[in-house]
């Protein structure tokens, strides 16, 4: 049985404030914390653990008072360069004294006797919602942004106030235990490039010898050999567009856009698939797992470890190690010298890597007892995120199945 479900105006169930404080600390006003659009975009509520994290800025008393944030509040992005990063919605799950929303966001302080706050900000990340801001977003080239009038006519549906409780708190849920594991790769990552950074960058106490090729010193009983003594270097391809067979077959087909969506250390799916027809119809590559791909134009730099057999478009390059024990090694490695090979890039329209110039690019190869060393504390890392990110992935795809679904009342919660 489907819930009983009547629609509101944003305006109609909550007051919106629109914030003008900025991070400047100024003569005459009171020192508060600032959170930021960066602190609205990247959390799924904010809390009380995050207080040390906001910066340190000042507002007028009529601001603090307006803008101070409360539980049960709702903050979402107001202004951004693109039309997707607006309206990106948050709980504030805490009281605080001393913190204001910062410019470019907008504060919804709902009517607790119409609306439940975790219901309103999961309604908010719903594609219904994303759909209106895109289409109703004014402005054009650098910024877009939302109008009072947009924000104020914002259609919401509201199932009862009981209802709405269930539901909030079930998604709000889900947006916990993702952020926890995201906080628990974040972690993770910082383990690794520590590990990474102490054992191949800092070199006090090693006896070393000057390397012509890179023009420096290195551990003596290191070598430094060209890429294509480690890995083999390989393009991708797309198939004709204009044939329909090619796509949506059994075989994974990347391109940068699913590395910049995803912005994750492993890839093992994309946005479209490939048919064998299709694969056999153009020069892409298909590469094992533990392949490290990097985008190798618009823009050059995205970097991501394959966790499943799979194949790229033209905008990579990508490396096949000789050798698994290379795998983690590469990954920092390219990560490193990022700026060293964007330097190779050519090309009017836009710069390119080509396969040549990696293919000759230089790698320092550490000895053998150093690099086991490296691999035994650093695989279990990489494992354990692999482990977060599958699990990310469930929870997203099994919340954003139901979104849509709770917040169109065709289901219900027991």
């Amino acid at each position: 049985m489907a819930v009983e479900m009547k629609k509101y105006r944003l305006a109609d169930i909550a007051e919106i404030v629109i914030s003008s404080v900025d991070k400047k600390t100024k003569p005459g006003e009171k020192i508060v914390r600032l959170c930021n659009f960066t602190d609205v975009y990247h959390n799924w509520a904010i809390k009380q653990s995050d207080y040390d994290s906001f910066m340190v800025a000042s507002a007028s008393d009529n601001n603090i008072n307006k803008l101070s944030l409360k539980k049960g509040f709702v903050a979402f992005t107001k202004d951004s360069e693109t039309r997707d990063d607006i309206g990106i919605s948050t709980y504030i799950a805490d009281d605080f004294d001393d913190v204001v929303l910062g410019y470019h966001c907008a504060l919804a302080k709902p009517n607790e006797k119409i609306v439940y706050g975790k219901y309103l900000n999961a309604f908010m990340s719903s594609d219904y919602i994303k759909k209106y801001f895109e289409l109703n977003a004014t402005g054009s080239g650098m910024r877009f942004t939302l109008a009072v009038s947009t924000m104020e006519d914002m259609p919401i549906m509201l199932p009862s106030l009981n209802v709405q409780k269930k539901i909030g708190d079930m998604l709000s849920d889900f947006d916990k235990r993702i952020e926890n594991l995201r906080a628990q790769n974040r972690v993770l990552e910082q383990t690794a490039k520590t590990i990474y950074d102490y054992t191949f960058l800092q070199c006090a106490g090693r006896q070393t010898t000057y390397n012509k090729t890179l023009n420096r010193n290195i551990p003596t009983n290191w070598e430094v050999k060209n890429m294509s003594e480690l890995a083999e270097v390989v393009n991708g391809a797309t198939p004709s567009t204009a044939e329909e067979g090619n796509f949506d077959g059994g075989i994974v087909w990347i391109t940068p856009k699913d590395l910049s969506d995803q912005k994750s250390k492993f890839v093992y799916f994309g946005e479209r698939t490939i048919t064998q027809k299709g694969y056999d119809s153009c020069s892409t590559t298909l590469v094992p797992v533990n392949s490290i791909l990097m985008s190798s134009r618009a823009p050059i730099g995205l970097v991501s470890i394959a966790k499943c057999e799979l194949c790229t478009n033209q905008g990579f390059k990508t490396f096949v190690p000789k050798s698994d024990d290379y795998t983690e090694y590469l990954y920092y490695y390219l990560l490193t010298n990022m700026k060293k090979i964007e330097q190779l890039g050519s090309g009017t329209t836009f710069k390119e890597v080509s396969r040549g110039s990696l293919t000759s690019f230089p790698v320092i190869v550490p000895d053998k007892k150093t690099l086991d060393a490296f691999n035994s504390s650093i695989k279990p890392l990489f494992e354990k995120q692999l482990v977060n990110t599958k699990q990310i992935e469930t929870l997203t795809t099994q919340r954003n199945t139901l979104l849509p679904l709770l917040m169109t009342g065709q289901v219900t919660i027991k």
